[in-house]
């Protein structure tokens, strides 16, 4: 009877550690001098920052230049007809399976929880500024309808302010994901069985030249 319980205690805490949700906080923003970006993730009480503040952006973008001095331009050795060919045989032979894991991804993986879109701009010039803020109220407000559509969306907020009198530019996005461990965990199965299937094409088509 003891080993039935504990059984039951371990089946309990593991459903419990795949049906708890995680979040995953995005956070960008820019203006015409600096940007900043960060992405957190929180699950249970652990709370991981796994994207750089803007000091260590700063820095690794100094050593990514350092690097890029130090590197000596190299050329590109691979067969561009040969990797199209491939990505077309793939998606005509398994467009089907594709499709299903890009569906279950945005329908059933991930939820969006809030997403809040800002932005302050102007060109110095009253009819471009004009232009400009629609063409990007259309842009932001049907990239929010088709994620409204496809995705559960829970709470959004858009905020564009056009300034007709000075040339500025800020801009914000918050975006918050939430998603369980067992939705990866299925997610991951399905793109690796997935990824067995591609091989065995890719093998195929070696051997056949």
């Amino acid at each position: 009877m003891t080993a039935f319980y504990i059984i039951i205690s371990l089946t309990a805490v593991i459903m419990l550690i795949l049906f708890i949700p995680a979040d995953c906080i995005i956070e960008f923003a820019c203006n015409n001098e600096s940007s900043r970006g960060a992405v957190v993730i929180k699950y249970l009480f652990m709370k991981f920052t796994i994207f750089p503040t803007e000091k260590k952006l700063e820095k690794a973008a100094g050593e990514v230049e350092k690097d890029a001095e130090r590197e000596e331009p190299s050329e590109d050795k691979k067969d561009v007809w040969g990797l199209i060919k491939f990505g077309k045989t793939v998606y005509s032979e398994l467009k089907k399976d594709i499709l299903r894991i890009i569906k279950h991804f945005f329908r059933y993986t991930i939820c969006v929880k809030e997403l809040n879109i800002s932005s302050h701009f102007g060109t110095g010039d009253p009819m471009y500024t004009g232009i400009a803020a629609g063409a990007a109220n259309a842009a932001v407000y049907n990239a929010v309808s088709v994620i409204d559509r496809h995705m559960t969306l829970d709470k959004w907020k858009v905020s564009m302010m056009p300034d007709f009198d000075n040339a500025c530019f800020e801009a914000g996005v918050y975006l918050k994901i939430r998603t369980r461990v067992a939705s990866v965990l299925w997610l991951g199965i399905m793109a690796a069985v997935l990824l067995i299937r591609i091989k065995r094409i890719n093998r195929r088509m070696n051997r056949n030249g």
